[in-house]
């Protein structure tokens, strides 16, 4: 059995797109909300573990010393100089670190004695006002990129198959195969999905 993964090519162009958009910095943090939302079956009460998360999606070898994880999103303009975050990701995202007026807070609720996270009701349609400043994302480049160090083992994997599996995953839909949810296409663009075209694997 062959095990392929996204090429390196493709996934530069990915990243370059993602951070050519207007997307703010603490969007990682949201997602990880989502994720642990959909593992727990609940959106409140959530104490994520904000390093570990990074750690596998935004984890980079041959880093910058003390800059070890990639910056995928900035609601700045794109340049080296903002390329990098640094070790400790989950300072960024502590309820001493967060002013309320800043728009991480207007999508997430935090209790700042018991320190921990829910999201509202209606957070995927306030995550698309404040955190992607009113313009979806696509959902093409953000599994290419979250994905780029995963192993599929079959080349016929499809890059709709990704965009399930990620869905699924970070609980935007109830299973692969099956409608996304509201709060997906509040979210994401399916974009190029439908006429990928792209030699986008390679064998390992």
């Amino acid at each position: 059995m062959n095990t392929y993964v996204i090429k390196k090519g493709v996934v530069s162009e990915s990243l370059f797109r993602l951070r050519e958009r207007r997307i703010h910095t603490l969007f990682p943090g949201y997602l990880c909300l989502q994720r642990q939302a959909a593992e727990l079956q609940r959106f409140e009460d959530l104490q994520p573990d904000f390093r570990s998360f990074f750690n596998e999606y935004f984890l980079v070898e041959n880093h910058p010393l003390g800059k070890p994880y990639i910056k995928p999103f900035t609601e700045q303009k794109a340049s080296p100089q903002n390329l990098w975050l640094n070790e400790n990701v989950a300072g960024s995202y502590a309820p001493s670190s967060l002013r309320s007026d800043q728009p991480f807070r207007q999508v997430v609720e935090i209790d700042t004695v018991k320190k921990e996270y829910s999201l509202p009701v209606d957070h995927a349609i306030k995550a698309f006002k404040y955190l992607l400043f009113n313009n979806q994302i696509s959902a093409v480049d953000l599994v290419i990129y979250l994905y780029r160090d995963y192993g599929l083992i079959d080349d016929s994997f499809s890059i709709y198959d990704l965009i399930e599996v990620f869905s699924y995953e970070f609980g935007y839909s109830s299973q692969r195969n099956v409608e996304f949810s509201n709060d997906f296409n509040t979210l994401f663009t399916l974009d190029r999905a439908s006429k990928w075209s792209i030699e986008w694997l390679e064998q390992i």
